[in-house]
């Protein structure tokens, strides 16, 4: 089993300091995308911002589409920046 995990070090920061994902380790190039997309979605990152550096995911399991559709169900500012 991988981990894909990321950690801030900022000593004031308010949001999540440490954020893990255990993934398997066949894992293929479209399921490490997504994984990537739901860590970068932890972290506070804006829908908007996550489409534009990723794109649209082109391989999604159904699984994948809930995930999508309850963070647009949520339409929550998290006031992270935009690119």
């Amino acid at each position: 089993m991988g981990v894909l995990s990321y950690k801030s070090e900022e000593p004031k920061n308010r949001e999540a300091i440490n954020i893990t994902f255990d993934v398997p380790d066949d894992m293929n190039i479209h399921e490490f995308k997504i994984m990537c997309v739901r860590m970068a979605s932890s972290m506070g990152y804006h829908n908007n911002s996550i489409t534009k550096a990723f794109g649209e995911l082109d391989y999604e399991t159904p699984s994948d589409i809930d995930f999508k559709e309850f963070l647009h169900s949520l339409n929550v500012t998290t006031g992270s920046l935009t690119i």
